[in-house]
């Protein structure tokens, strides 16, 4: 067992070259080199994940994000637009937080944040009612045509959306 353990390569890994790798209990040192050494042969990025850890590195930081920008909108502090304004002001992102929801969908962003819940118990890790109504409603995001956002044309896309 002790060449054994998990790598996670990022969605669209022709473009983002990023994979993490995260060792087991009995992963040996030796394993990890030649798997990094072999990632980066081939064009990949490895990221070394030391612990074992739900959500690996880039998801677990998405994951507070996403949390927080949905309580933001549950608990009626800002819209997802202006939520959405903020990020892609700030960073220069061509969507926000909630367009990456509804590209993601979002069903699986409940299931994902179900992991969450169910391993820490904090009630505020349950995904919010926003998030639940808007997938009683079959708004499941781009797959369905509509979520947070309608599609194919996304308000997010227009040019006015983050201008002053």
């Amino acid at each position: 067992m002790d060449r054994v353990l998990n790598t996670h390569f990022y969605s669209n890994p022709w473009r983002s070259h990023i994979v993490e790798l995260m060792r087991g209990h009995t992963t040996s040192d030796e394993t990890m080199t030649s798997v990094g050494v072999f990632m980066r042969s081939i064009g990949m990025l490895p990221l070394v994940v030391s612990k074992e850890s739900t959500g690996f590195i880039f998801n677990r930081v998405w994951r507070a994000v996403k949390r927080e920008c949905l309580h933001l909108v549950d608990d009626g502090i800002a819209s997802y637009e202006d939520v959405d304004r903020a990020w892609m002001s700030y960073y220069g992102t061509k969507m926000g937080p909630f367009g990456l929801m509804d590209k993601v969908g979002l069903d699986v962003v409940r299931d994902i944040e179900n992991v969450y819940y169910g391993e820490s118990g904090d009630p505020r890790d349950a995904p919010p009612r926003l998030l639940l109504d808007k997938i009683e409603k079959g708004e499941l995001g781009v797959k369905t045509g509509k979520g947070f956002y309608s599609y194919p044309n996304p308000a997010f896309l227009d040019s006015g959306f983050i201008e002053p």
